[in-house]
């Protein structure tokens, strides 16, 4: 009864997760990495060399006296022949970054550095793709001769953009590796070659090694949204529903202890005590009617954001058992919470509770924003109320059974018998005081 009556504390923990949930939710729609798009990156290609001027170099080099008598006029015509068609840097044009698979998720443009670097400082760019110069020519070299130039293709990230950036440096990675296979099958072609004696034989083959790899590697670069058979992704609404659930869960454990010291303050305590009511009766009544409140607060966020934004909560079997264990769970930390509020005979407990701890936990538990890339946060999550509970509701929305909650269910029971614990060892001291 006191708790409805409380109407501070019934907007806070029934109205509030709703209304963060919805400003956040259309807040980060296009940005949430767990949900339908991270959107589509813009990115430069820059060109620090030619492709005519790097021809004329390879020209010079096969016409060289370091090549004469290594090379006849056939293999020579027929390494330039492999040049016009090995054209890289339209591969990685046409090939890849044309693709349509890959055009869903980046678009790129053609500049010079210098405007390149002045639209990423403007947060127009994703990344910057630089190409070396000599790229053609020491690709040349790599691939047909018996050496080995370095090539660097940079990356220039924006770190606002990370998420992007990074999806496009594997992108790129997959070309360069792609060149490098064409290499090590070359290398290993005239390391054998010499071995066996045979190296002459070896230079007749490397063009056609090259073109093989050209045909079978290079071309064949593409990219493959696959999604687990069985599982979706979460949107931003369904994260921040979530998040803010679990959060303002919380303060039903804060309020739960604040109303036993004001049991304290108007008597109503005391006379509970000399009514012979006992203490064990007093904090059992504060688990229930936590828990209680804690499982309407759940039921009026997920409806709510069933009905208005169509969230997807998975299992409803799952979903109400996870939801119960959350809640008892909740009703132990209360009376954990009320335990010191009585040992301290003010509210200070709950008070620090409310300002520091749940934020902290919110923070590592993930309610704000994805802690699942960030190790230690990971961890941390694992081991408050919030951050295992929420961990369970991703997993129901992304397609898991019931089957699949048993260690976050573990966790939750784990946590529930400490924090009772914890109270009846406190509750046992306030006696003796």
């Amino acid at each position: 009864m006191v708790i409805l009556r409380d109407r501070k504390s019934l907007i806070i923990t029934l109205c509030m997760p709703a209304v963060l949930t919805t400003i956040l939710g259309f807040a980060f729609q296009n940005m949430m990495m767990v949900g339908n798009s991270i959107g589509r990156a813009n990115i430069a290609v820059v060109s620090m060399g030619s492709r005519e001027d790097d021809i004329e170099r390879i020209k010079e080099f096969l016409d060289s006296t370091a090549m004469e008598g290594r090379i006849d006029e056939g293999q020579k015509a027929g390494l330039l022949d492999v040049l016009d068609e090995l054209d890289f840097e339209s591969i990685l044009y046409e090939e890849v970054l044309d693709n349509p698979q890959v055009g869903e998720f980046v678009h790129y443009e053609k500049m010079d550095l210098e405007k390149a670097r002045e639209l990423m400082d403007k947060g127009e760019l994703a990344s910057v793709v630089v190409i070396p110069r000599g790229f053609t020519y020491n690709s040349f070299m790599n691939l047909v001769m018996p050496f080995r130039n370095p090539i660097r293709i940079e990356i220039i990230k924006h770190p606002d953009h990370s998420i992007k950036a990074e999806a496009v440096a594997g992108m790129i990675k997959g070309f360069t590796d792609a060149l490098s296979a064409g290499i090590i099958a070359k290398n290993v072609l005239l390391e054998a070659s010499i071995e066996n004696n045979v190296g002459d034989m070896a230079m007749n083959e490397i063009e056609s090694v090259v073109r093989e790899m050209y045909h079978i590697g290079v071309k064949e670069i593409k990219l493959d949204k696959v999604t687990e058979e069985g599982k979706r992704t979460v949107s931003s609404f369904q994260y921040f529903a979530v998040g803010m659930a679990v959060m303002f869960i919380l303060y039903v454990a804060a309020d739960g202890a604040q109303y036993a010291i004001d049991e304290v303050h108007n008597g109503t305590y005391s006379r509970l005590i000399m009514a012979s009511a006992g203490r064990f009766r007093f904090f059992v009544s504060r688990f229930a009617a936590t828990t209680l409140f804690a499982i309407m607060q759940l039921i009026v966020l997920v409806n709510y954001s069933r009905l208005v934004f169509k969230t997807d909560w998975g299992s409803p079997a799952g979903v109400a058992v996870l939801s119960l264990f959350l809640a008892v769970a909740v009703g132990g930390l209360s009376v954990l919470l009320s335990s010191i509020n009585l040992r301290l005979r003010n509210s200070k407990a709950s008070t620090i509770f409310q300002a520091v701890v749940i934020q902290f936990s919110a923070l590592v538990g993930g309610s704000f924003f994805p802690v699942s890339g960030i190790p230690v946060m990971q961890k941390l999550s694992r081991l408050t109320i919030n951050g295992t509970a929420m961990q369970g509701y991703l997993k129901l929305m992304m397609g898991y059974g019931l089957e699949q909650l048993t260690g976050t269910l573990f966790t939750l029971t784990a946590i529930t018998l400490v924090f009772f614990a914890a109270g009846v060892s406190v509750a046992a001291a306030v006696k003796e005081r």
